[in-house]
């Protein structure tokens, strides 16, 4: 399944056409909130992000026990004595896990790409990333990818700094990891795309829960930051919230 092309997007952040980058907002770029969108246009918008929001909803009814047993297995590990500590047992316990959810991770990736028939991505991304107020089907796609980024990208965090204390165990678990890491990152940064307007409220739930940084590295990972910047949707990226 190929990746989405986030640098030819930020090419044509770099480059636009119709005055949309490269510093004065354009019409359809509005600081104040406001919806230059047609009905057609908001239509389209609500059905696809509902669409977004069912498959990573069902990604994370399965992917969320998964990074629980994770959770799980390093905790009990960690909390023998040393000397009863096993770093292959825990390798063979959590390695099955992981590799599981990064297939639905990428099985998600690949969904979320066959749910943009119109290639509405890269062909008229600029169009969707007009600022308006939150959709109840934004505010439910948000939602979806909050506990995503909690749920996944945060135990992938948490593991790695658990994993310290077993050296062998991080050997092996590390890159699977970072593996795990990679659909997740093209998951949001994909929706992000499409629907630039869940970025603030994504990026508002997680800083309630200390996990802003997830995000924001993930939009720095995907390229996405220069993008917004062009476009003037940058505040939340450099401390502001709307």
């Amino acid at each position: 399944m190929s990746e989405i092309d986030f640098q030819q997007l930020q090419n044509q952040a770099e480059n636009p056409v119709g005055g949309l980058g490269g510093g004065a907002p354009s019409e359809t770029s509005t600081s104040e909130g406001g919806d230059n969108r047609t009905e057609e246009q908001k239509k389209a918008d609500a059905e696809l992000a509902n669409r977004l929001s069912a498959l990573i909803e069902d990604a994370n009814s399965r992917v969320v026990p998964l990074c629980q047993m994770i959770r799980k297995h390093i905790e009990n590990m960690e909390a023998r004595k040393e000397e009863d500590r096993n770093e292959q047992e825990l390798v063979d316990a959590v390695k099955p896990l992981l590799i599981q959810a990064e297939k639905i991770l990428n099985e998600t990736q690949g969904s979320i790409k066959g749910a943009d028939p119109e290639n509405r991505l890269t062909n008229k991304a600029k169009r969707h990333v007009q600022a308006h107020k939150a959709t109840p089907e934004e505010q439910r796609l948000a939602q979806a990818l909050k506990v995503m980024l909690e749920e996944v990208g945060g135990t992938i965090e948490w593991a790695r700094d658990k994993l310290d204390n077993f050296p062998k165990a991080k050997r092996d678990l590390g890159p699977l990891l970072d593996a795990l890491g990679q659909p997740l990152t093209q998951i949001v940064g994909g929706v992000m795309m499409l629907l630039a307007g869940v970025l603030n409220l994504l990026g508002n739930l997680l800083s309630g829960l200390g996990l802003d940084s997830l995000l924001k590295g993930i939009v720095a990972a995907t390229g996405l930051d220069k993008i917004y910047s062009g476009l003037g949707l940058d505040k939340w990226l450099s401390g502001g919230k709307k």
